[in-house]
């Protein structure tokens, strides 16, 4: 039996390798890692007895050059074009392919049998991914095949990535390949050295790190601070890294441990040994209801669709992020606030500036918004929930928007209009007329249903690669079942149930009887813009009706739906269990 791993660059893939049955000769772990933490896996692998390491793309590419035992490739079959292909069958222009003439000779061919009008491009090094895509945005492209590396850097430069992934074709030839193939290669590792009396008398803890997130150096804080050990377990660090390392700029980001969640600084220390420093200014102990996050590396998140809505909204986005004022993002629950938020803030800070998250129903006077935000000079605020802010926060929200830099933007969401905000005596006159001048009103899905197939397209993309789900399509008969039910929880209802429909099936595509089956169950509660509580039965059941439709109106946030039905947590998760 041969001890073998499989690493595989995104989740999708180590789904399908758990589906294929392994050759007898195959002893077979599989694991979730790219590149340069691909590497810290296999290195370690190595040192635990494994004998061969089955990988895909670049991650295997760096992965043998690091260890002495075999490394399988993973390729890339006509069958995974076909597929990825199909994902995008809806996209008539504006689709080019990045990758490896392994790529991109196979693909061209597919594109000239089956009359696919898609730009081709070959690169010989990962190096070259960037400078192709800005070219390609430039062009007015919006969409990039690619290996893992192409869709990450996609994210980053403002593209829609859409993945190549191995199917269980390409997964059984690469077992049958690792059989055969055991061949050694020389074994590479650096260690680096630093000074750590240069940092040693800082107040908070600090710690220096190789590309490979392998410890150079510590400071005495750190050392004496112990639960900041924990920091290093998590992925998160690899990240920051290579965004350090690449970007040449200082990187925003928390980490969350057993029981605390950290915020960290990442800062170049030396370019030519890829050695960067990671400070942590802050720790809060972990909780359901965080009222401050720090989003590190915020990613591009497209607006879907081609209605006069998404038009709409892409062309505000575009609008807003040259002016520096505070902009108000109103729209129910589920509409997609929070991700116009997110695509604002990358059209104009990139990944280089991080957002901090303010949850308007959580926030209180310990929470120290002032204090947190003091170290950032570059980024965006994002305060959700803007009518659930206490009196008391208000007034704290007020003192924030006086003293916050010019160079921060600020983006407010609210579910209800501002007008029925201002109807509230207990909200603040100047804080509404601080938010209310520049203003983007996100419609329900209900009136902007001929976007739900591109949305349907979108979520099953998104499945295929985290999941490796089977299903890369719905039929338009399906789709149109969609359109007669109103979605009263919007985009995020829409996810939920394409997400189960995926699950339904393993075919290659979502049939109309699917659909039907499952809206069986949905559509009373889908259907009506009106819903209204049945008086029949005791006081009690007629209680647990309104609990039940109050907790689904928030999307199941215990927290929000206590605060509506004006009673504590405590007192609704007991009357729940009635």
């Amino acid at each position: 039996m041969i001890k073998t791993l499989l690493i595989a660059p995104y989740q999708g893939l180590a789904e399908t390798a758990k589906k294929v049955d392994s050759p007898e000769d195959i002893d077979l772990d599989v694991t979730i890692a790219n590149l340069e933490e691909g590497v810290k896996v296999a290195k370690l692998a190595e040192q635990q007895g494994y004998e061969l390491i089955i990988s895909r793309g670049g991650t295997a590419t760096m992965i043998q050059d690091e260890v002495s035992i075999p490394v399988v490739h993973i390729d890339i079959t006509g069958y995974d074009m076909l597929r990825v292909f199909t994902l995008i069958r809806g996209i008539k222009k504006g689709v080019a392919l990045v990758g490896y003439a392994n790529i991109s000779q196979g693909a061209a061919t597919i594109c000239n049998i089956l009359e696919f009008d898609v730009k081709m491009i070959t690169i010989k090094s990962r190096t070259e991914v960037r400078g192709h895509l800005e070219e390609l945005k430039h062009q007015g492209f919006a969409v990039v095949i690619g290996d893992v590396i192409t869709v990450e850097v996609a994210e980053q430069v403002g593209l829609r990535g859409v993945l190549i992934t191995s199917g269980k074709e390409a997964v059984t030839d690469a077992f049958e390949e690792g059989i055969r193939v055991y061949n050694f290669f020389r074994r590479v590792n650096s260690q680096f050295y630093y000074f750590q009396e240069t940092f040693n008398s800082m107040p908070f803890p600090v710690i220096l790190l190789n590309e490979n997130a392998e410890v150079i150096e510590k400071n005495l804080k750190y050392e004496q601070e112990n639960q900041c050990h924990e920091i290093l377990d998590s992925p998160v660090i690899s990240k920051v890294i290579k965004r350090v390392l690449e970007n040449e700029t200082n990187q925003w980001t928390e980490v969350e441990g057993e029981n605390t969640v950290y915020e960290l600084q990442g800062f170049l220390v030396s370019k030519s040994e890829g050695i960067i420093g990671i400070t942590v200014h802050s720790s809060q102990v972990k909780s359901d209801n965080r009222a401050v996050r720090l989003i590190g590396a915020p990613v591009h998140v497209p607006i879907i669709g081609e209605s006069d809505e998404a038009k709409r909204l892409r062309n505000s986005i575009q609008q807003f992020v040259s002016a520096d004022e505070m902009l108000c993002i109103i729209g129910e629950p589920g509409t997609g606030k929070y991700t116009v938020a997110q695509e604002l803030h990358f059209e104009k800070f990139g990944q280089g500036s991080p957002m901090v998250v303010l949850e308007g129903g959580h926030l209180t006077s310990e929470d120290n918004v002032q204090e947190k935000l003091a170290a950032i000079k570059y980024g965006t605020v994002i305060i959700k929930d803007v009518e659930a802010l206490s009196a008391k926060m208000q007034d704290t929200i007020k003192n924030l928007l006086r003293n916050i830099p010019d160079t921060m933007q600020v983006i407010v969401l609210a579910n209800e209009s501002l007008d029925q905000l201002v109807q509230n005596s207990a909200y603040d006159e100047e804080l509404y007329q601080k938010i209310s001048d520049h203003v983007i009103h996100l419609s329900p899905l209900r009136e902007r249903k001929e976007d739900i197939g591109a949305f349907v397209d979108y979520f099953l993309a998104e499945f295929h690669a985290e999941n490796g789900f089977e299903t890369i399509g719905m039929k338009q008969d399906a789709i149109e079942y969609l359109l007669q039910f109103e979605w009263l929880g919007n985009l995020t209802q829409l996810k939920k149930v394409i997400r189960e429909l995926s699950r339904m099936t393993t075919a290659n595509f979502i049939e109309l009887f699917h659909v039907k089956e499952l809206m069986s169950k949905y559509k009373q509660m889908l259907t009506s813009n009106d819903k209204k509580l049945s008086l029949n039965g005791t006081l009690e059941e007629i209680e647990q009706q309104v609990i039940r439709l109050v907790l689904e109106e928030e999307g199941n946030n215990q927290s929000k739906a206590a605060k509506r039905l004006n009673i504590n947590r405590s007192t609704l998760w007991r009357k729940l269990k009635q």
